[in-house]
C-alpha cells in the first residue's frame, strides 16, 4: 500500500471509530481531573496527575486533527470539565502548584499544566476562535487568575527551587493558554474599575506608558503589564498577548481614559526606533509590533486611527522596499510580510470608508488605495504560502468595498496576468468530437506559468466569488480561468508536484460559483462564451461543464485532497442546482467524497461508472485520461492502470472513436518516454479489447490493418528499439510498451487451424513477412534483461504473440530455434535477469505450442524441458518461480523431481523481504498441474506431496490456499482411498473447498493426517511456524486444533506426535529456523498440562541438549524463557546461555519445584 492510499484508509477508518474515540475521550476526562471521576457529580480535583495519561488524552483529541469537525458534538463535553478544574485549581487551591512532587510517583505534573496542554491540543485541532467560547467569562475571574499567572512565574524564576526539575516551571503552553483565557476575560461588560480590588496586588515591572499606566485600574495594570512582557516572546504567547492588549484597549472604558492613543504612540516610536537603526533589529520585536499594530487597526474605527494612517504607509512602505539592511532583514521573513498585507488590508478599508487624513496631506485615498492593490497584487506571487494566502483575501475584502466599474478592472488586472503565462501549442480535439479540431480551443502551454503566481491569482478570484464580487457578466471569464487552473500541472527538476496547489484553489473557486451564484444566474451563462476544450454541447448551459470538469479532477486527480474537493464541489453543485445537472442523484452518490479517497478505485471503478451516466462525463474522462493525469502521468503503476480504464471505457462505449490516441501517436504530442509508454499501453489495451475498429483507426490503406500497424510501429513509431539498446534509466518502458503492444496485436491478428497449423487466412504458409518477424524477435531479445522491471506476463505474452503472428511451420521452428540457442548466452554471462525473461519466453511458447501445435516440438521437448529444469535448481528465487511457471506441462523426469523439492523448500529471503513464498507458490502450481503422476515412484511422491501438505498448514494464506487446492485435486498421490479423509474429499469436495484455511475446523481436519508416519514430519514444520508466529487468528486455531489432537487422540498417536516434534526441534539445532518456533509449540503443549508422560522426555532432553549460543532476537528468547517456566528440570541451561533472564526464568521453575533442593541459587550463582 502507497502512502497516499494508507492515509486514504486511515480517513475512513477515523470516520468510522470517531464515535468510540469520542466516547473514551468523555469518559476519561472526568477520571483524569477527579479523584472521585465516577461518581455522577465529582468535587475532589487531582492536584497531580501522571504525564502518560495527559499524553494519552492529547494523542486522542490528535486523532481528529485532519477531520476537526468530527469532534465537534463532544467538544463541550470535553472542554467545559477542564475549564471547571482549572477554575477550582486556582480559586482554592494555587500554592500547591510550585509544591515539590510526590516522592512515591514517577512523572507527575500539576493539574494546570496538564490542563493547559490539552486545552493548547483542542485550540490547534479545532481552533483558537472555537474553544475561547468555552472559557469560563465569571467577571471574578480575571484577579484570581492573574494571581496565579503572577506567582507561579515569579516564584518559578527566583532560583530556590530545584534547578534540575521543570516541575515548577512555567512552560508556554500553560503562558498560552492564560493569555487567551485572559483576553477573553477583558470582554466583559463592566468597567474594570469596579472588578478591581483595593488590596489587589500591583505590577512588579514598569511599563511603556509609566504617566498614564498609574490612572489605569489595577486590573488593567496588571493585564497590560503581561501583555507587554509576552508581545516579543519567541514563542506562540506572543499571539495571546497581542489578542489581550488589542482588546483591552478597544475597550470603552480604557479608550476613555486614552490608552488607545497612548498605546499607538508607543508602537509606533518602537517601530520607528526598530527601522531606523536606533535600536538593534529584532524579528522577534518586530513582528510583535506589526501584529500589535495590525489588530489596531483591524479593530479601531477609521475616524481614531486617521492621523496615524499615513504614518504606518510609511514605514510598511520601508519594509516593502528593503532599502537599508535593517528593512532587507525585516523583508525577509515571511512572518513581517504578512503582517504588512494585513496592514494594508485594513489600511484600505479604512481608505474606502472616506476617513479624512490632516490638511498638509498632499495624496488622496485613491492614489494610496491604488498603491496598496499594486503591493497586494504582487504579494500574489510571494514565495512562502501564508503571504499568499493573506493578500489574497485581503484583495477580495477591499474588492467587496469597491464600485463595480473598479471591481471590473480589478477582475480584468487579474485575468491579463493569468492569460500572460499561457501559451498555445496547435490545435487540440475538442471532446465532443474528437474526430476534428477546433482552432478556437487550442491547447494552453502551461510550461513556462509560475505555479506560486497562478495559485495566488486563482486563489483571488476564488475568494470574490466566495464573496459575490464577480459580476454576473464576468463569470464565463472566471470560470474558464478556473478551469484552466483545474488543468494546470507542473512539476519540479526533483519530480515533486508543484501545480497541485493551483488546482486546489480552483477547486475552491468551483465550489464557490456552485454555492453563492443561484440557478438562474448560472443559466444564464452560455457554455459557448467559456472557453474549455471539453465542451460537449457548444449551445448548453454552463451545468454540463462545470459537472464534466469537476467529474474529471475528482476520479483523475493525483492528489487525494484534490479529488475530495472536486467530489464536495460536484456535491455542492448538484444540491444547490437541482435537476440542471445530467443524472445529478446518481452522480454524487457515485462520485462519492470517500469514494474517490483512494486514487486507484477513483480511476477504475468511479470513472468508469460516471462515464455510463452520461456522455458528457463521458467524453471528459475520453479526453483526461489521455492527459498528464493518467497515460501521462510520471508514475509507472498509474498509466499502467489508466491503460486498462482507457480500453474499457472503449469496449464499454464503442462510439468513442479512439482518433485522438492515435493522432498523439502519429503526431508525436508526447514529449517524454514515460508518456510514450502510457499511450502504447492504453493503445494495446483498447486494440486487445476491440480489435477490429482499433486497427483500423490507424489507416484502412492494407488489407491487413494489425499488419499496417505493425509497420507504422517499426518504422515511424516514437518508441525503437533504439530505445531498449540504450540501455537507459528507463529503458524498460520502452521494452514493457513494445511487448505490449506486440502482445495485443497478436490477441488481436485473425486465425484458422489448417493441418494442425494456426495459419491467418489473408497469407500463405510461407510467405510471412521476415521484417516483421525479425522486428518481434529483436524486440523480445532485447527486452529479457529488463525482466524484473516489468510487469511478469508481459514477455511471456509477447513471445506467444510473436509465435501467433508468424504463418507456416518453418518461421515458427526459427522461432523456437532463436528462443532455445539465445539462452546458451546468457548461462554462459551468468545474466539473471535476462535469464529470467529467457525462461519465461521459453515457458510461454513451450505451452504454447503443446496446445496448439505439438508436432513443432518433436526436436524440441527435451532440449527445452532441460533448460527449464535447469533453472529450476539455481540459487536466484526468481528464476527458480518463472521456470516453476513455465513447466506446467506433462514432463515427468527424475531432474524435474529434484527441482520441485528445491522449490517446495525454497525460503530464501532478498531485501528483507521472503521472496522463497513466492517460489513455493509456483511449486505447488507446478505440481497440482501434473496429469501424469504414475511416472513417479511411491516414494518420490511422498517427498513432493509431504511438502505440500506441510505447506497446508504453514502461516502464509496464499500458500495454504494453493496448497489446500492440490491436496484436493490428488487425494489419493500419498494415502490409499480407504483412507477416511480421503474418502470426505472424494465424497463432499463442494464443502471441503469452500472451507476455510485459516478455521479451526480445517486444522482439525489436516491433522487427521499426522497419523501416517510418512506425512507427519513435513507436516509438524509447516504446523510450528503456523502455531508460532501466525497472526492472532491463524495462531488460535492451529493452537485449539492441536490441544485438540494430543487429548483426543490415542496415546500411541499422542506420544509419536510428541516424538516427532522433538525429531524435528533436534533437526533444526544446526540450522535455528525451526527451533525456536519448535520451543513455543512445546511450551504451550506443557502449559496445557496435556502432554501426559512427554514431559520427563522433553525435560530430560533440555537438561542434556546443548542448544545454540546466539544472539537472537527478543522474541526468541521470550519463548526460551516461556519454555523454561514450564519445565521440570533445568540445571543444565546456564551450561549453554549466560543471557540474565534466561537464568532468572529457570531459577523461578526450579525454586518452585524443588526448593528444598536450592537449585534456584545455583543456577544465579
Amino acid at each position: 500500500m502507497g502512502e497516499e492510499e494508507a492515509e486514504d484508509y486511515s480517513d475512513i477508518k477515523l470516520q468510522r471509530d470517531s464515535a468510540n474515540i469520542r466516547d473514551e475521550l468523555c469518559a476519561s476526562i472526568p477520571l483524569f481531573l477527579y479523584k472521585d471521576g465516577h461518581s455522577s457529580q465529582p468535587t475532589r480535583t487531582r492536584t497531580w496527575v501522571k504525564q502518560s495519561n495527559t499524553a494519552k488524552l492529547a494523542a486522542l483529541i490528535n486523532t481528529f486533527q485532519e477531520w476537526p469537525q468530527l469532534l465537534d458534538t463532544s467538544l463541550r463535553s470535553v472542554t467545559e470539565p477542564l475549564v471547571l478544574a482549572f477554575n477550582e485549581y486556582i480559586q482554592h487551591h494555587p500554592e500547591h502548584y510550585l509544591q515539590p512532587p510526590p516522592a512515591d510517583v514517577d512523572s507527575v505534573e500539576p493539574l494546570p499544566r496538564a490542563v493547559c496542554k490539552l486545552l493548547y491540543t483542542l485550540c490547534k485541532v479545532r481552533g483558537t476562535n472555537v474553544i475561547s467560547i468555552f472559557f469560563s467569562n465569571e467577571p471574578s475571574l480575571p484577579e484570581p487568575m492573574l494571581d496565579a499567572f503572577e506567582s507561579w512565574e515569579s516564584r518559578s524564576t527566583e532560583g530556590n527551587l530545584d534547578p534540575s526539575s521543570t516541575a515548577n516551571t512555567l512552560t508556554w503552553k500553560e503562558k498560552y493558554i492564560m493569555l487567551l483565557w485572559l483576553s477573553h476575560l477583558t470582554q466583559t461588560p463592566f468597567d474594570l474599575a469596579t472588578i478591581s480590588s483595593s488590596d489587589a496586588r500591583q505590577s512588579s515591572h514598569t511599563p511603556p506608558m509609566s504617566p498614564l499606566f498609574k490612572k489605569l485600574p489595577g486590573v488593567a495594570q496588571r493585564l497590560l503589564d503581561l501583555g507587554f512582557r509576552y508581545l516579543f516572546s519567541v514563542s506562540k504567547e506572543h499571539d495571546a498577548a497581542k489578542s489581550l492588549l488589542v482588546r483591552l484597549c478597544m475597550r470603552p472604558d480604557m479608550d476613555r481614559l486614552g490608552l488607545k492613543q497612548s498605546c499607538m504612540h508607543w508602537l509606533l516610536q518602537s517601530l520607528k526606533h526598530l527601522l531606523d537603526g536606533s535600536e538593534p533589529m529584532s524579528i522577534h520585536r518586530l513582528t510583535g509590533g506589526l501584529s500589535f499594530l495590525a489588530g489596531f487597526f483591524k479593530s479601531c474605527d477609521g475616524i481614531s486611527i486617521a492621523r496615524f494612517i499615513m504614518t504606518v504607509l510609511d514605514y510598511t512602505q520601508n519594509i516593502s522596499a528593503a532599502g537599508t539592511v535593517h528593512t532587507k532583514t525585516a523583508y525577509g521573513s515571511a512572518a513581517v510580510r504578512k503582517l504588512v498585507v494585513k496592514i494594508h488590508r485594513a489600511s484600505a478599508i479604512h481608505l474606502l470608508s472616506g476617513c479624512s487624513f490632516s490638511a498638509d496631506s498632499e495624496t488622496d485615498n485613491m492614489t494610496l488605495l491604488g498603491n496598496i492593490i499594486d503591493q497586494l497584487m504582487t504579494c500574489l506571487g510571494d514565495r512562502d504560502n501564508p503571504v499568499r494566502f493573506a493578500a489574497s483575501k485581503a484583495l477580495s475584502i477591499i474588492t467587496q468595498e469597491l464600485d463595480p466599474d473598479m471591481k471590473e478592472q480589478l477582475l480584468d488586472a487579474l485575468a491579463d496576468k493569468l492569460r500572460d503565462d499561457l501559451g498555445e501549442t496547435g490545435n487540440d480535439t475538442v471532446a465532443g468530437d474528437p474526430l476534428k479540431s477546433d482552432e478556437e480551443y487550442p491547447e494552453q502551454d502551461l510550461s513556462t506559468a509560475d505555479p506560486l503566481q497562478w495559485q495566488g491569482l486563482i486563489l483571488t478570484v476564488s475568494h470574490l466569488l466566495y464573496r459575490r464580487s464577480v459580476p454576473e457578466e464576468k463569470l464565463p471569464m472566471v470560470v474558464g480561468l478556473l478551469m484552466n487552473a483545474l488543468d494546470f500541472e507542473q512539476r519540479s527538476s526533483t519530480g515533486a508536484s508543484t501545480g497541485s496547489i493551483v488546482r486546489d484553489a480552483a477547486c475552491f473557486g468551483m465550489w464557490s460559483v456552485a454555492r453563492k451564484y443561484t440557478t438562474k444566474e448560472l443559466l444564464r451563462v452560455a457554455a459557448s462564451e467559456i472557453r474549455s476544450r471539453r465542451n460537449p454541447k457548444p449551445h448548453s448551459s454552463v451545468f454540463p461543464v462545470l459537472a464534466a470538469e469537476l467529474v474529471l479532477t475528482a476520479t483523475l486527480d493525483p492528489e487525494g485532497n484534490i479529488r475530495r474537493a472536486a467530489s464536495a464541489a460536484l456535491q455542492e453543485l448538484v444540491g444547490r442546482h437541482p435537476d440542471v445537472v445530467s443524472r445529478g442523484i446518481d452522480l454524487v452518490q457515485v462520485v462519492d467524497y470517500q469514494a474517490v479517497g483512494l486514487r486507484s478505485r477513483a480511476m477504475s471503478d468511479v470513472a468508469l461508472q460516471a462515464a455510463t451516466l452520461d456522455d458528457v462525463y463521458l467524453y471528459a474522462l475520453s479526453d483526461g485520461l489521455l492527459s498528464w493525469r493518467a497515460v501521462g502521468s510520471p508514475e509507472t503503476a498509474i498509466r499502467r492502470q489508466a491503460a486498462t480504464v482507457v480500453g474499457r471505457i472503449f469496449h464499454l462505449h464503442g462510439s468513442v472513436p479512439i482518433s485522438p490516441l492515435v493522432q498523439r501517436i502519429e503526431e508525436g504530442r508526447a514529449q517524454l518516454l514515460d508518456e510514450w509508454h502510457g499511450l502504447y499501453l492504453a493503445l494495446a489495451e483498447v486494440i486487445r479489447l476491440d480489435p477490429g475498429t482499433s486497427c483500423r483507426s490507424i489507416t484502412t490503406r492494407h488489407n491487413s490493418p494489425s499488419r499496417q500497424l505493425v509497420q507504422f510501429l517499426r518504422e515511424d513509431g516514437p518508441i525503437s528499439i533504439d530505445d531498449i539498446v540504450a540501455k537507459g534509466k528507463k529503458a524498460y518502458l520502452a521494452a514493457e510498451a513494445l511487448c505490449t503492444m506486440m502482445s495485443a496485436l497478436g490477441e488481436s491478428s485473425p486465425v484458422s487451424v489448417v493441418d494442425g497449423i494456426r495459419e491467418s487466412p489473408q497469407q500463405t504458409r510461407d510467405s510471412a513477412d521476415l521484417k516483421d518477424f525479425e522486428y518481434h524477435l529483436a524486440i523480445l531479445e532485447q527486452s529479457y534483461e529488463y525482466s524484473m522491471q516489468i510487469p511478469p506476463g508481459v514477455i511471456p505474452a509477447a513471445a506467444v504473440s510473436a509465435f501467433r503472428q508468424l504463418h507456416g511451420s518453418n518461421q515458427r521452428q526459427l522461432l523456437l530455434e532463436r528462443i532455445l540457442y539465445a539462452g546458451k548466452d546468457y548461462m554462459i554471462q551468468r545474466n539473471p535477469e535476462a535469464s529470467l525473461g529467457w525462461i519465461a519466453a521459453l515457458g510461454g511458447v513451450f505451452q504454447t505450442c503443446l496446445e496448439s501445435t505439438p508436432a513443432l516440438l518433436d526436436n524440441f521437448r527435451v532440449p527445452i524441458h532441460d533448460a527449464l529444469v535447469s533453472r529450476l535448481g539455481e540459487q536466484s528465487n526468481w528464476l527458480s518461480k518463472t521456470a516453476a511457471q513455465g513447466l506446467r506441462s506433462g514432463f515427468n523426469m527424475m531432474p524435474l523431481h529434484q527441482a520441485l523439492l528445491h522449490c517446495l523448500d525454497d525460503r530464501s529471503v532478498a531485501n528483507s523481504r521472503e521472496v522463497g513464498s513466492e517460489v513455493r507458490t509456483q511449486a505447488i502450481e507446478t505440481t497440482g498441474s501434473f496429469n501424469g503422476l504414475v511416472h513417479w515412484n511411491e516414494a518420490q511422491r511422498v517427498e513432493i506431496f509431504g511438502r505440500v501438505y506441510g505447506l497446508a498448514l504453514e502461516k502464509l494464506d496464499k500458500i495454504r490456499d494453493r496448497a489446500w487446492r492440490c491436496i484436493m485435486k490428488y487425494p489419493d498421490a500419498v494415502l490409499p482411498k480407504s483412507n477416511r479423509c480421503v474418502q470426505i474429499l472424494y465424497i463432499e469436495p463442494e464443502r471441503m473447498a469452500a472451507l476455510s484455511t485459516s478455521s479451526v475446523m480445517y486444522f482439525n481436519f489436516m491433522l487427521n493426517f499426522c497419523n501416517d508416519d510418512r506425512l507427519r514430519l513435513a507436516m509438524i514444520r509447516g504446523l510450528i511456524i503456523s502455531a508460532s508466529s501466525g497472526g492472532e487468528a491463524l495462531l488460535s486455531a492451529a493452537r485449539l486444533a492441536i490441544s485438540r489432537f494430543v487429548t483426543m487422540t490415542s496415546p500411541a498417536d499422542a506420544d509419536m506426535f510428541y516424538d516427532s516434534l522433538l525429531t524435528v526441534i533436534r533437526a533444526e539445532i544446526p540450522t535455528g529456523r525451526l527451533l525456536w518456533p519448535g520451543m513455543e509449540v512445546l511450551a504451550f503443549l506443557l502449559d496445557m498440562d496435556v502432554t501426559q508422560g512427554s514431559t520427563n522426555e522433553a525435560a530430560d532432553w533440555l537438561s542434556t541438549t546443548s542448544l545454540p549460543r546466539s544472539s537472537s532476537s527478543s522474541t526468541e528468547w521470550q519463548s526460551l524463557m516461556h519454555s523454561m517456566s514450564t519445565l521440570h528440570k533445568g540445571s543444565n541451561l546456564r551450561n549453554w546461555n549466560t543471557l540474565v533472564q534466561v537464568r532468572l526464568a529457570a531459577a523461578a521453575a526450579l525454586f518452585l519445584l524443588q526448593p528444598e533442593a536450592g537449585l534456584g541459587q545455583a543456577v544465579c550463582a
